[in-house]
């Protein structure tokens, strides 16, 4: 189809589409296609007929009519060199998408809208330039690198608000260029089933999810599950390989009411000449909508209302494939900013890499009859060009645009959502026409063509939330009159995600090696600069990939989350070159470890025992103490482990301490050299005691009803989390 004939069915049917939202009559609205749908397709009317006739109802009728209202019934409803008796169920199932399509897309005009609305855009990629009464701008706010007081005041806020925040998961991704297979049945897998650092990246969220829940009951010593609403597809099975791994997991400890699923839809697929794509005859090509339909699904499936009805009216948004998100502070600032200034919606922002596949957060200006109206929102990259959001360094010679990076890290008021979805039920409409699908012409003759599906942006729901000023504002300034607004973190500790696999000479941003690679740099960070450790000169990515980290540091999220709080229970080492260090592990005390080789501290159950009849209650775990310790041994094999990121580690030798409920470790001045296993049962204290000049050790073991000590947390009087070891 040309452009001219595109811009033709546009002015063609949008009066259709504007009169059938008026109409409330389905018979009415069928009435009304009938001149369209009668004299517009040539289809086999004697066999089609037929087959209606075995599903005859006034919404299946209307949904074909819409189908010939668009000229796409010759191809939607071509049955040529289709088998009798496969017929009839592919024409079934055919109607029931259709229906759901009419349905979900009843706001912009059904099958019809959905339609003219990708039309539109096709037309729109051609358009270089935005409307000249809209401008976009950097935008000005807030830096949280720093824990400055008002950043302290902010995490402080933010942790207060857990108790009334629910988390929002878009996870029906399909995960395409991970090339996910299932082993056992070599089907297809989604993206959150991608085995980072040895568990799923649903598992480790959720893990992340308990740190902020475990450090708001240390400090408050109330138990708080925050409520996850995840948003699922029917694409690659995704919707049941979530829930079976919740589930399998026993709820991870939580009430199975705190979880909240809906299905995101798939919607059809259309090629770039305009026309519908189909697999197969009677078999349309559906792909998931874009996790901007999450809002709109939320709202209709009653999420917004009972978690209103439950006294949580805010939300966080992050997505599965950013495992680094939960670094340190920043979404606790977000949140707590948020709160704080009665903000509507919120960006955890970070710098841009130039000509990355990134979104961009932007200051929309709008010339309007009344003023001017502001707001904070996203900018596809795909949209750059149209929007005349070039790729500008942020100086010259700056590898960082300009414009800051869209990272998804969301804050949202809900009831401000909900009042923006009234004006636009699809925020950031888009389409992406770089890959090829099938396409099955009026002849029965099947094509590979470029083509899309209409896809929408949940942070562009931003769009709606707007200001209005009766004269400009200085773009320059902290915008913190409005209703949206922005923070900023550190890229390396705000956004590295696992989008696809890893390929020699092809950019390694994305993959799951270079979050990997991110994830290390910001544990030696951690134990360099804030708990005071020696540690190797980080490798370059090339050599990493090489070699391995030259030091490989893990631990539960739970630990902290909070650097501040991770430094007060890790003080001062040294690791020697390859030292590997995880701590599976929550109650510790270190001072004074010097590391060479692999040291692995883990608790059977790090937050208590759990099942899905007793949710996580944080019985004790066991805890660990080493002061003055000193490890020697021969550590990771280099030679034989090459999957980092998965945490699949081989070894020559290790010392491994292994704690079951209630039980506790404690060394001191203690040599430690080649492999050890130290294996502690449930309500039991070893005690090992050594000499530094010697390698004699004094071994106790002894029953205990309780871990003899425990971090005792507490706000100071600069808004900072201060521990105490409380002997019990």
């Amino acid at each position: 189809m040309s452009h001219e004939k595109i811009r033709a069915q546009i002015i063609l049917l949008s009066p259709v589409i504007q009169e059938l939202k008026e109409i409330s009559c389905i018979n009415e609205k069928i009435s009304r296609l009938n001149k369209f749908a009668d004299t517009n397709e040539k289809i086999n009317f004697s066999l089609f007929q037929h087959l209606f006739s075995l599903c005859m109802h006034v919404k299946a009728e209307f949904v074909v009519k819409a189908i010939l209202t668009i000229e796409q019934g010759s191809i939607v409803f071509n049955i040529l060199h289709l088998e009798e008796n496969r017929l009839q169920q592919r024409f079934q199932d055919l109607i029931e998408h259709l229906i759901e399509i009419e349905d979900f897309y009843q706001q912009i005009g059904g099958i019809i809208g959905y339609h003219v609305h990708f039309l539109n855009l096709i037309l729109d990629q051609n358009d270089p330039l935005p409307p000249s009464h809209v401008k976009y701008f950097p935008p000005k706010g807030w830096s949280i690198q720093k824990e400055t007081k008002e950043t302290c005041h902010f995490i402080q806020e933010g942790i207060h608000q857990l108790k009334q925040i629910a988390l929002f998961l878009p996870i029906g991704g399909a995960g395409d260029r991970l090339n996910l297979i299932d082993e056992m049945n070599h089907t297809p897998l989604p993206a959150a089933i991608l085995p980072f650092l040895g568990r799923t990246l649903l598992e480790g969220l959720i893990r992340d999810l308990q740190a902020y829940e475990y450090l708001f009951y240390k400090l408050f010593q109330e138990r708080i599950h925050i409520p996850i609403a995840l948003m699922t597809s029917q694409e690659k099975d995704n919707h049941r390989y979530i829930y079976d791994i919740i589930a399998s997991h026993q709820w991870f400890g939580r009430p199975a009411d705190s979880f909240h699923f809906f299905m995101q839809p798939l919607v059809p697929v259309i090629t770039e000449e305009g026309n519908w794509s189909l697999k197969e005859s009677l078999v349309l090509t559906l792909k998931p909508g874009g996790h901007g339909v999450m809002w709109k699904l939320a709202k209709d499936k009653g999420v917004f209302n009972k978690l209103a009805s439950q006294g949580y009216h805010q939300a966080f948004i992050r997505q599965i494939n950013n495992p680094i998100a939960n670094t340190d502070h920043a979404i606790l600032a977000l949140i707590g900013m948020g709160s704080a200034q009665n903000k509507s919606f919120g960006f955890l922002s970070c710098e841009r890499i130039l000509s990355s596949a990134e979104g961009a957060n932007v200051l929309i200006e709008e010339k309007t009859s009344e003023g001017y109206s502001y707001c904070i929102s996203n900018v596809e990259y795909t949209d750059f060009n149209r929007k005349t959001i070039g790729e500008i360094p942020l100086y010259e010679g700056s590898a960082y645009s300009k414009y800051p990076s869209n990272t998804n890290i969301l804050y949202v008021n809900i009831s401000a959502v909900e009042k923006a979805l009234e004006l636009c039920s699809i925020p950031g409409a888009l389409i992406n026409m770089k890959t090829f699908v099938p396409f099955i012409d009026s002849c029965g003759v099947k094509t590979e063509i470029k083509g899309g599906r209409l896809e929408c942006t949940m942070q562009n729901i931003a769009d709606y939330i707007q200001d209005q000023k009766s004269d400009q504002i200085d773009s320059l300034q902290n915008l913190d009159a409005l209703q949206t607004f922005i923070v900023f973190s550190d890229r390396i500790k705000t956004i590295s995600t696992t989008k696809k696999s890893f390929k020699i000479n092809e950019s390694v941003l994305d993959t799951p090696e270079q979050a990997y690679y991110d994830l290390q740099h910001n544990n030696r960070e951690l134990f360099e600069k804030r708990c005071d450790f020696s540690i190797p000169t980080l490798l370059s990515f090339e050599m990493y990939l090489q070699k391995g980290p030259t030091s490989l540091i893990l631990f539960h999220p739970c630990l902290g989350p909070l650097y501040s709080i991770i430094a007060q229970k890790i003080r001062k080492g040294c690791f020697a070159k390859n030292a590997e260090l995880q701590l599976e592990i929550v109650e510790i005390d270190i001072e004074n470890l010097d590391l060479e080789g692999s040291l692995i501290i883990e608790c059977v159950d790090p937050l208590g025992i759990m099942s899905c009849s007793n949710p996580l209650n944080y019985n004790p775990s066991g805890n660990c103490t080493l002061k003055n310790v000193t490890i020697r041994n021969k550590g990771i094999d280099r030679q034989l482990t090459k999957n980092y990121w998965k945490n699949q580690l081989i070894r020559h030798e290790k010392v491994h301490i292994l704690l079951h409920e209630g039980a506790e470790f404690h060394a001191e001045n203690l040599n430690l050299t080649d492999s050890h296993i130290f294996e502690i049962p449930a309500y039991h204290r070893l005690k090992l005691i050594g000499d530094v000049y010697s390698d004699e050790i004094k071994s106790e073991i002894t029953p205990i009803d309780q871990p003899t000590w425990h971090w005792k947390y507490e706000f100071d009087e600069e808004k900072i989390i201060h521990l105490t070891r409380i002997e019990n």
